[in-house]
């Protein structure tokens, strides 16, 4: 049974326009994820104070307990959304699973995305506040999920923009999040998506990342990168490794 059947839920659970045939629908695929409690938690602020992990075009994100007690977070399909549902991003996270990326999918109906909720911080803070060892454990990991989900031809589609699609837990363990824009239609970019942008790009954080890993020539790293796109694979990728003293 959901607690807290009140307006601001309404909004929760119905935004931006809550319908009274939405709001019904849509507690019934809360009672079929097991979810007792939403929490009102995070800097996002809906309506001038309702308190929720995240928000984007397509979804708002949220913090709930299901029926055992267990913290959880929880997608939920805005009512504006160009999108017809979330199954989707729900398939696409439950094969990123299988390769042990992404927090663990625990559930999902047409509206509703249930997974594990992961009490970190962005990836921008991270590198921000860091120690180096910290840091140089956490890329490796990330580049090393990167080149799974190339492998298992699973794109992103979003991680050219990284500081909105990844948190990292203490002490230094990254989880790629929001797979609404993924796909395994498409060639698959990952890795160099993610290297072209924290590594390759110029910029602050950039500049300290080289400096960090000890590249000192990116000509080589842009080129490795031009030929693992067109043959992904180990040796390519162990060659990049490599170039980032990673391996």
């Amino acid at each position: 049974m959901v607690k807290n059947l009140n307006e601001d839920l309404r909004h929760i659970l119905c935004y931006p326009i809550p319908t009274d045939e939405c709001f019904n629908t849509r507690v019934l695929e809360l009672s079929r994820l097991n979810v007792a409690l939403i929490i009102p938690f995070g800097h996002v602020v809906l309506k001038g104070k309702i308190k929720v992990l995240g928000k984007g075009y397509a979804s708002i994100v949220v913090k709930a307990v299901d029926l055992e007690d267990n913290v959880v977070a929880l997608k939920i399909r805005r009512v504006d959304s160009r999108r017809s549902s979330l199954i989707h991003e729900a398939e696409n996270l439950a094969l990123a699973n299988t390769v042990n990326v992404g927090p663990r999918l625990l559930g999902f109906t047409e509206d509703m995305i249930m997974y594990e909720y992961i009490n970190g911080i962005r990836l921008k803070e991270f590198i921000e506040s860091m120690s180096r060892n910290h840091i140089i454990k956490m890329i490796s990991d990330l580049f090393r999920q990167c080149f799974r989900l190339d492998m298992i031809g699973l794109d992103h589609g979003e991680l050219s923009r990284p500081y909105s699609h990844i948190l990292v837990r203490e002490p230094h363990k990254p989880y790629i999040i929001d797979f609404e824009s993924s796909s395994v239609r498409r060639r698959p970019s990952n890795l160099t998506s993610i290297i072209s942008s924290l590594i390759i790009r110029e910029g602050s954080l950039q500049q300290k990342l080289r400096v960090i890993l000890g590249v000192s020539n990116k000509q080589l790293l842009i080129e490795a990168l031009r030929e693992y796109k067109r043959n992904i694979g180990p040796r390519m990728f162990l060659k990049i490794l490599k170039l980032l003293n990673l391996a």
